[in-house]
């Protein structure tokens, strides 16, 4: 696959770190750890030569992959209708912030702008603070996401018709998406807008951050089942019959009682000791891992998630690997 992207004379913009101090022509960590094993080129898509070299590149590719702003390509003579007759195999895939058609198809986005109108950030806080985006790029993961999975459903396809197609991702379409478990809880209150609740929900429990002596971890439950490997493994088997906790919606409305419960059995242990201790006794909980936790973390380097490379200017850097395990993977 090509990127096309960044400024000729400096490569991609991700090249240049936004946070880093760095030297001249050593790559950013950003872009080591997001541009593994791709290979790019220069060219000048305004140009007659350019445009020669991008077609001769679309006779041998089976994917072209586009986020330029819409009409871009268009207007540069190279969009789908182009392309499919320079090969009428090739999979032109786009990715924008509002897609190509709707009112807001000429609208500018980025990561925060489709977290925002894709409703993610109306349902993620807490009440008395601002709406709050994802500490992560979803808006842009999500999209790409489901830009490969449409790709490969074009690629089998074409397996069977012989042809290419045009495969559509919006940013925003991708987070209004995954809101699907959210619009459940909004038709069962009447078609209301969900109230910000942090890491807890208001209609089950217990669903919610509870700390430790180092941090926090997370117990998240829904059936009476794993309420009741909890309640044994916490030393509370008093509550299995409290008519306040007979079940998930009633732990719900009862919340608060819940969550004083569990964080007082919580508070008095390490992190790990308190998920090691409850998922081995049937209670699906994890603790609450920073950046350091996770690169160090055994069970994810036994899965081979971060691995280190030998990076030619950085040296030895640790990267992430691919959540995505083939069992007849042909490197």
């Amino acid at each position: 696959m090509h990127t096309i992207t960044g400024i000729p004379g400096t490569g991609d913009l991700g090249r240049l770190s936004f946070s880093e101090k760095r030297a001249e022509g050593i790559d950013s960590f950003y872009f080591i750890l997001l541009n593994l094993n791709k290979k790019s080129t220069t060219l000048d898509l305004k140009s007659k030569k350019g445009k020669e070299i991008f077609k001769e590149m679309v006779k041998k590719a089976d994917i072209v992959v586009n986020n330029f702003t819409v009409g871009t390509m268009e207007n540069l003579g190279l969009d789908y209708k182009v392309l499919k007759e320079v090969n009428p195999k090739i999979i032109y895939a786009s990715i924008t912030g509002f897609g190509t058609y709707g009112p807001y198809r000429d609208y500018p986005c980025f990561d925060i702008v489709a977290q925002a109108t894709g409703g993610l950030m109306g349902v993620t806080g807490y009440p008395e603070n601002p709406p709050t985006k994802v500490g992560t790029g979803l808006g842009d993961s999500i999209g790409a996401i489901n830009l490969a999975v449409g790709i490969l459903g074009a690629l089998y396809q074409r397996e069977k018709t012989g042809e290419g197609q045009e495969v559509e991702v919006a940013m925003q379409d991708g987070i209004f998406n995954t809101l699907r478990p959210v619009y459940n809880f909004y038709y069962v209150t009447g078609s209301k807008p969900i109230e910000r609740t942090g890491n807890k929900t208001k209609m089950i429990a217990p669903w919610n951050s509870y700390k430790t002596t180092d941090g926090y971890v997370v117990v998240g439950i829904l059936t009476n089942p794993l309420w009741e490997n909890l309640l044994k493994a916490i030393g509370r088997e008093d509550a299995i019959p409290d008519p306040r906790f007979a079940d998930p919606m009633t732990r719900g409305a009862n919340c608060d009682a819940v969550d004083s419960m569990i964080e007082e059995w919580t508070s008095k242990r390490a992190k790990m000791e308190a998920m090691s201790y409850l998922a081995e006794r049937g209670v699906p909980c994890g603790a609450v891992l920073d950046m350091t936790e996770l690169l160090n973390n055994p069970h994810l380097r036994e899965r081979g998630m971060v691995t280190e490379i030998e990076h030619p200017t950085r040296g030895k850097v640790a990267v992430l690997g691919s959540p995505i395990k083939l069992s007849k993977s042909v490197s």
